[in-house]
């Protein structure tokens, strides 16, 4: 099966106590399909390593924009460089 490119970072913020909030550089249409908090298997390209998780998708509002995003759970780092790339592993 072919791994699809979900998004690239532009920003992630650490939520306590529910993971790490991944905010894409570009608009999500890979995401699009997938209804809010459906469970994601996601690869992230960081820089020296591949890192499988599990993530959620969520949807931020900001100034009456709304954008579709991930949420990733149990993740030990707790920073992603910008234009890190999250590619769809498996639907949970």
């Amino acid at each position: 099966m072919a791994e699809d490119l979900l998004l690239r970072v532009q920003a992630a913020w650490p939520l306590p106590g529910l993971g790490l909030l991944v905010l894409p550089a570009g608009p999500t249409p890979a995401l699009a399909g997938y209804a809010l908090h459906t469970a994601l298997i996601v690869r992230l390209d960081l820089p020296n390593e591949q890192v499988v998780a599990t993530a959620t998708v969520e949807e931020v509002s900001h100034d009456a924009a709304s954008v579709q995003t991930l949420l990733l759970h149990d993740f030990a780092q707790t920073a992603v460089p910008d234009g890190t790339a999250v590619w769809l592993v498996e639907a949970a």
